[in-house]
């Protein structure tokens, strides 16, 4: 069987995966078969977890080779099986010359391990790595083989055959980090299907290591055998779901995880071994004490290095992630202290994962769209990743389409509450604004409802007034200027006279009639009522009725306070259009000051006006210094 493995790495060989495949199932069963007649196995229950395990890897690369014909992986994973069933085909108390098949068992997953994902080595480098562990197995096999057959050379052997077992071990621990160098260099895609064969890896050094935990407690290599049955399930499930399904599970946690305890566990055998060279006896032959001394000192220890270690293992299994959550926990910070918004989480999002096409969709309360921060609605596609505060399902992050770009748990869990504090954020302000765009229409329909009226009053009930005048004055005319009827008429004439000028004060209270020569017009027309003390700069521009109405009561207002209290010799008032599409009204005065916006008030009821139309009004009045009332109104009709 030392053979078998010794098949090349290079792309040229294994090019039909399938064929393998279907080699190996016929020699695994033909020896299966040969070694059920013949008696000549392992133990029974032994060989028959063998079979049962190849049968595992065999099926699998059955399905890989079906899924995808051209990888190689499946191959090497046939491959596997057969050695597991080959390994176990001879009684170990009769081994012989196979004395060293061992190595078979470990071999196909090392070189699977350079391979992966794609079937071919990393670089130069680990293909190098590949043929010499193929070499040092074969080499091994063979000295075992002439130590059995010419039993007068074992001595000078000895020290060929310890360097190649300690080469093996040493090229066993490279292939168990191929996966993880090409995770640290690989892309997005190429760590999504590396992540379960990482976590898988390392059954391969951590089986060495029950190996060698089995001598030092034991003295036997007994506990071997759960860390092969570990590694023969393991690997081959994490190959398999890394060529064909990668994105299943997110396992890179569990790996560092993993590989912490890895670390941990071979610097406690490492300082065990050591102990127990010191005291020249294995652990079992140790007092309870002291055994249960150094256990608890070595806990004691892992437990206080644990943390330490692991958050550096996760800066280097995956880096992105960590700049990702240190972004988002930045943003946190900023938005404490105000220095940021929280929808700014998608732009952190797609910056340190390197996604532009990122996208976050919001959930509105009672709503069951989808939307962005400025209200655009979202498509979830096959990639979303629903995002939850407290069981209620918050948004969606959307990333661009493509392999490996679902954000991983930790990330979604870091992001959710800015996403939650921009939801309610945009919620309350698409709130703000629709209640602001209300005020706005019931304002402007009750300019439009004062305008129709006063038309309705002009044009209806005071010109029948008028008209009704006229005819009594007529009828006057003919009846005797001194009878009763006359004297009646005349009075009826007068009231009628004074109805009509009520109803043109209820009209302008309404609206102004000057206005409809427009603003500069009846802000001129204001300003005779107080001549040398209105200084008038009001530019032409064509504006809104809403938007001239209040501009003209701003102006007229401030300009009846400043007359009435504030003692003013000069009226500045200045009205201009800016290139924003927004009008700013100033009216600055030299009076005494000490106007301020009260609970009511008439510049309470223009802060409110002007407020309704989406602008803003503020008044500066230093007692002594004057008063500066300024309003910044929307033109847009």
């Amino acid at each position: 069987m030392a053979g078998v493995p010794v098949t090349g790495l290079d792309r040229g060989q294994l090019r039909s995966p399938m064929i393998v495949v279907g080699a190996a199932w016929i020699l695994a069963a033909c020896l299966a078969v040969g070694v059920a007649v013949a008696s000549i196995a392992s133990p029974w229950p032994q060989f028959a977890v063998a079979c049962l395990l190849g049968a595992v890897c065999l099926g699998l690369a059955t399905l890989m080779a079906w899924r995808e014909p051209q990888h190689l992986l499946a191959g090497w994973l046939s491959l596997a099986g057969l050695s597991v069933v080959a390994a176990n085909t001879v009684d170990p108390n009769r081994m012989g010359p196979f004395d060293g098949s061992w190595m078979l068992l470990y071999l196909p997953f090392a070189i699977i391990l350079l391979l992966v994902p794609d079937g071919r080595p990393a670089g130069p480098r680990w293909r190098l790595i590949g043929w010499a562990i193929t070499v040092d197995v074969a080499l091994f096999m063979a000295l075992v083989a002439v130590q059995w057959r010419w039993p007068g050379v074992v001595g000078p052997l000895t020290g060929i055959g310890t360097g190649l077992l300690l080469g093996f071990l040493a090229l066993l621990v490279a292939c168990a980090a191929a996966p993880v160098v090409r995770y640290r260099l690989g892309g997005r895609f190429e760590r999504s299907r590396l992540r379960w064969v990482l976590l898988a890896g390392l059954s391969l050094p951590l089986t060495l290591l029950l190996c060698w935990a089995s001598y030092l407690v034991l003295g036997t290599p007994d506990l071997v055998g759960i860390g092969l049955l570990a590694m023969y399930l393991a690997i081959p499930l994490a190959v398999t779901v890394s060529v064909l399904r990668p994105e299943l599970f997110d396992v890179t946690r569990a790996a560092a995880a993993t590989v912490t305890a890895a670390l941990l566990s071979t610097m406690a055998l490492v300082i065990l071994s050591i102990a127990s060279g010191a005291v020249g006896m294995t652990m079992i032959e140790w007092s309870p004490v002291a055994a249960l001394s150094t256990t608890t000192v070595l806990a004691i220890a892992a437990a206080l290095v644990y943390p330490q270690l692991r958050r550096v293992l996760d800066r280097v299994l995956d880096p992105e992630r960590g700049r990702v959550l240190a972004a988002l926990a930045d943003l946190a910070r900023q938005v404490e202290t105000g220095d940021a918004e929280p929808r700014e989480v998608e732009r952190v999002l797609r910056r340190t994962m390197h996604d532009p096409g990122l996208v976050i969709g919001y959930r509105g309360v009672g709503d069951s769209r989808m939307l962005t921060a400025a209200g655009h609605p979202v498509e979830a596609g096959e990639g979303s990743v629903p995002v939850r505060v407290r069981g209620e399902e918050i948004g969606v992050i959307v990333p661009s389409p493509g392999p490996a770009r679902r954000p991983p748990a930790e990330i979604i869990r870091a992001a959710a509450p800015m996403m939650d504090a921009a939801r309610l954020g945009a919620e309350l302000a698409r709130a703000t604004a629709e209640a602001k765009a209300s005020r706005e229409r019931m304002l402007r329909a009750g300019y439009e409802e004062r305008r129709r009226l006063e038309r309705d009053l002009h044009d209806g009930a005071q010109q029948r007034l008028v008209a009704l005048g006229m005819r009594l004055r007529v009828l006057q005319r003919t009846a005797d200027p001194r009878s009763e009827v006359s004297q009646a008429l005349d009075a009826a004439v007068a009231e009628l006279g004074t109805a009509v000028a009520e109803l043109r004060q209820i009209a302008h209270g309404m609206r102004p009639s000057s206005l409809d020569d427009g603003l500069a017009f009846a802000l001129s027309d204001m300003a005779r009522l107080a001549p040398g003390v209105i200084d008038l700069d009001v530019g032409t521009v064509e504006l809104p009725d809403a938007v001239a109405m209040t501009a003209y009561y701003v102006v007229s207002e401030s300009v009846a306070n400043a007359l009435r209290h504030g003692g003013v010799s000069q009226i500045r008032v200045t009205v201009h259009p800016e290139e924003s599409g927004r009008l700013r009204v100033r009216i600055a005065d030299d009076g005494c000051g000490g106007a301020e916006l009260r609970g009511t008030g008439g510049l309470t009821g223009l802060a409110d006006r002007v407020g309704a139309l989406g602008g803003s009004f503020t008044v500066d009045s230093p007692s002594g210094a004057g008063t500066l009332v300024e309003a910044v109104l929307p033109c847009a009709s």
